[in-house]
């Protein structure tokens, strides 16, 4: 009967039935839908650990605060104690035993929660803005990340380039626990990965609890990392700087603004002959804004912030006139610290040495609080090492098992760090032109150093913008002696920030060939830069505050041209991050034409592998010679990003993800070149035999081999190319079945 209640009960139920197969038949709609999940699981990790240890010790009277600062210190306890704590779970009781963890700790905290939620002290309009600025920084980062899905094409964004090894290391802790496997490398047996992991532990108890992929929690962390960063801003503003309501609005948006990018990256579209995927990659060593950095690094970020509330727990001890609960801040100090270092090494470094420099001032000046400074820090050092103690062990015996054969395999440097000048701007700019020959064949390594603190200051002023000028000012007004209040907050930020610039500028890393020590550490002294900045703006634009820099005409309107040629850059960058692949894609030239059928392909292979295959088989595919149609200033090339799309997606053990083999990450180098060896041959042209090749594969425990359009064998097939039995054929690439020694 038209009309009737149980035909529209019927059409209720159809609807829902088809919205539910929408979305999983849409890799877009499901990383959308998966992806919110993974942001409301993760408040389990992120919040609820921290609203527990805070509250039971009562750190700095949590439980009188109102609801709001007590979201604050819960997000910023989390930060500090969930890394370390779900490391030392996991090494117990393995990854199943973080989850009840989170699971029974998110349980305690509801009657907790329920018993004084503290709303009525949170006024209305601040609840709505905050409400905003979540939902709309939660928006931003799906926008950015999440694949757009147009029929059969995925347009990825270019952050894919990196994330595709954390959401493989991610799936690594999933599938071998903790300390996990290194999952780009495999000689045979797995090996335990050497690098800093906390932030997979996260990300993979999310995945658990949640029923999410790896790469939907892993896209779910970028927006926590920005809750957290949020509410480092915050917390320094009201307990570090004691600033107004409105100075911590106008740091929080700064947070948006970049630098002077825009400038170097217009004159790159113009004199490139491809488009840059990231404003930042005008510069040789950039310094990424914030957005930025949540987008690539969110684990970078979290180890920033855990040295950050650290240093805000020691400062709040010291200058709070109670001394209550001492001893549980400095073993919230020291979890955070231990926290840090297994989220970055190269940020806690960085920070230490700041710290060491921190200390010098204190004594330099004879501060009265030099001598509980030093107690406070070396006690917070010790407890950090009590509770890296398994981790460090970790990493010791790997480093003692694989010396004596990585010192063969690869040369590698005898030195973390060294004394370099930063190369913000390219030197071969200047040390390629001829008039300076002489000079670069006498002094190559004198005259590369000089050229690049010649372009230094230039350099910073692009990177900087609006927040170098500021610098400037404060520095010219410190040097002047201007009369301006004396702030103990402003001068240890001011102090902090230039000690982190000067060290960030002239130490680098010298493991790799990435300054990682350099890109990550910078970021203590830009958060301190970041919250200056905002100081000097509402004093300048408020009558209520004595200015700490005397405003003349010529800094406002610096300031302001500054002000908007950031949020211009910020729009801009925010547009080619999205839309850099469907840019490249129109271009005959560009070699990007079949990427987003590729991006599809790849996740639809190895989706249907994962139907028919468990996900402990062992994945092969050819060596990618990624410089062969590399082109002038070109940051990855169409075969890098497909070589990255494999890693991702494929949710197994690769036997070697990369041309000069993953073994950085953990695993013998000394089987590397057996395996490049035999790769070469399997993927040759005629290919060798089935017998050979399956042959080939039980002895390195491979299960399946993959076979893309990129390979030679595609267009000519023969030997195990044309006769292994295909599990999975794409219309650009096969998953064939080499060993059958696994089944699901």
């Amino acid at each position: 009967m038209v009309g009737s209640p149980y035909n529209d009960h019927g059409n209720d139920n159809l609807l829902h039935s088809a919205t539910v197969i929408l979305i999983l038949s849409n890799f877009m709609l499901r990383d959308l839908a998966g992806s919110l999940a993974a942001v409301v699981v993760f408040s389990l990790v992120l919040f609820s650990p921290g609203y527990l240890v805070a509250f039971c010790t009562n750190v700095f009277g949590f439980r009188n605060m109102p609801f709001s600062q007590r979201s604050l210190w819960a997000v910023a306890s989390s930060f500090c104690v969930s890394p370390i704590a779900a490391h030392l779970a996991g090494r117990a009781y393995g990854l199943t035993g973080i989850c009840w963890l989170f699971g029974v700790v998110g349980v305690a905290i509801l009657p907790l929660l329920l018993r004084r939620s503290g709303l009525s002290d949170w006024p209305y309009r601040d609840r709505l803005i905050s409400a905003g600025v979540v939902a709309g920084w939660t928006v931003f980062v799906l926008l950015m990340l999440v694949d757009l899905q147009i029929g059969h094409k995925l347009y990825y964004s270019v952050v894919m380039a990196d994330q595709s090894y954390r959401i493989a290391f991610t799936d690594a802790v999933v599938r071998t626990g903790i300390p996990p496997a290194n999952p780009l490398y495999f000689a045979g047996s797995p090996a335990p990965m050497r690098y800093y992991y906390f932030w997979y532990v996260l990300c993979a108890a999310v995945v658990k609890l949640g029923h999410v992929s790896a790469r939907q929690s892993f896209i779910a962390s970028s927006v926590w990392a920005g809750f957290g960063l949020i509410a480092a801003v915050r917390l320094y503003a009201s307990a570090f700087f004691r600033w107004t309501r409105k100075t911590t609005w106008i740091a929080l948006a700064l947070l948006l603004v970049t630098g002077a990018d825009l400038l170097p990256a217009l004159g790159n579209l113009f004199l490139q002959s491809s488009v840059n995927g990231d404003t930042e990659w005008w510069s040789v060593d950039p310094i990424d804004a914030w957005p930025d950095s949540l987008l690539w690094v969110p684990h970078h970020v979290a180890s920033v912030l855990c040295c950050l509330f650290a240093f805000l727990l020691l400062w709040r001890l010291l200058h709070s006139e109670k001394r209550e609960n001492q001893f549980t801040t400095l073993m919230l100090a020291g979890a955070a610290c231990a926290s840090a270092f297994g989220l970055s090494v190269y940020v806690t470094l960085g920070f230490a040495l700041l710290m060491l420099v921190w200390l010098c001032r204190c004594y330099l000046r004879r501060d009265p609080f030099r001598q509980p400074w030093l107690t406070r820090l070396i006690i917070t050092a010790c407890l950090s090492l009590i509770l890296l103690i398994p981790f460090l062990k970790e990493l010791l015996s790997w480093s003692a098992h694989s010396a004596s054969n990585e010192a063969i395999a690869t040369p590698t440097a005898k030195h973390l760090l060294w004394f370099s000048v930063r190369p913000m701007i390219d030197s071969g700019l200047i040390t390629s032109l001829p008039a300076f020959a002489t000079w670069n064949h006498s002094h190559p390594v004198l005259f590369d150093q000089a050229v690049r603190l010649l372009l230094l200051i230039p350099g910073l002023a692009m990177e900087l913008g609006l927040y170098g000028a500021v610098l400037f000012f404060l520095l010219q007004a410190l040097r002047r002696k201007e009369a301006v209040p004396r702030d103990e907050a402003r001068d240890a930020a001011l102090f902090l920030c230039i000690a982190g610039l000067l060290l960030t500028m002239f130490v680098s890393s010298s493991v790799i060939s990435n300054n990682d020590f350099g890109y990550r550490a910078v970021m203590l002294p830009q958060f301190f830069l970041t919250l200056l900045t905002a100081d000097v703006l509402h004093s300048w634009w408020t009558s209520a505050n004595q200015p700490s820099v005397r405003p003349t005409v010529f800094r406002r309107r610096l300031v302001m041209s500054l002000l908007v040629l950031g949020i211009a850059g910020s729009v801009y960058w925010a547009v080619l991050l999205r839309g850099w692949l469907p840019i490249e894609t129109a271009q005959a030239s560009g070699g990007f034409q079949e990427s987003p059928a590729d991006a599809f392909q790849v996740r639809e292979a190895f989706g249907r592998l994962n139907r028919v295959s468990s996900t402990n088989a062992v994945v092969a595919f050819r060596d990618m010679d990624l410089d062969a149609e590399r082109r002038d200033m070109e940051v990855m090339t169409p075969t890098e990003y497909f070589q990255r799309m494999l890693v991702m997606d494929a949710g197994r053990q690769l036997l070697n993800a990369e041309p000069k083999c993953a073994t950085h990450f953990g695993g013998d180098p000394t089987a590397c070149a057996k395996i490049k060896k035999n790769m070469l041959e399997l993927y040759a042209t005629p290919s060798p035999s089935k017998a050979w090749a399956q042959d080939y594969c039980q002895q390195l425990g491979v299960h399946y081999l993959l076979l893309t359009i990129r390979d030679p064998a595609w267009t000519h097939p023969s030997g195990w190319s044309a006769s292994l039995p295909v599990v999975v054929e794409e219309p650009r690439l096969k998953i064939m079945q080499c060993d059958f020694s696994l089944t699901r």
